[in-house]
């Protein structure tokens, strides 16, 4: 079973770096060295959890202005980010409500989008002054059996 998503939610910048670029969120998990992409109406809520929010209330909202299927959306989105530790729980006092956040809304609603890539975990993790080779640059991995 899986745990319910608390009602006040914070993004987790202690954990992750971010930035938006051209209407994308970048995160880098500073912990797993995986890269997140959040697009659509993802980067929005980004936005709102920033400051902190009340899920609850924001999906309302976003139900109210777009239709049911879009506030379930962004309840399923922020459940995601919750499960990824992406968002954290957050204080009552550091939470703002749906309409508290002086965010402009968009026209019309684009599905939330949540990615993850693994693979760029490796060259983040490698070390680059002890893994240079200097006929190919750097960095990159030792070659099996090399020492």
């Amino acid at each position: 079973m899986t745990p319910a998503m608390p009602d006040l939610l914070i993004a987790n910048t202690a954990r992750f770096v971010h930035d938006t670029i051209d209407g994308e969120t970048l995160l880098l998990d500073n912990e797993t060295g995986h890269l997140l992409l959040i697009g659509g109406f993802g980067v929005l809520l980004w936005q709102h959890l920033l400051d902190g929010v009340a899920a609850g209330p924001l999906a309302a909202d976003v139900a109210a202005r777009f239709g049911p299927a879009a506030g379930e959306a962004c309840r399923a989105f922020l459940a995601t980010l919750a499960e990824a530790e992406v968002a954290i729980p957050a204080a009552a006092a550091g939470a703002g409500g749906a309409g508290e956040n002086a965010l402009p809304w968009p026209e019309s609603f684009e599905a939330p989008v949540f990615e993850r890539y693994d693979d760029i975990a490796d060259i983040i993790a490698m070390d680059p002054i002890h893994e240079v080779d200097e006929s190919s640059g750097w960095p990159k991995p030792p070659a099996v059996g090399r020492e």
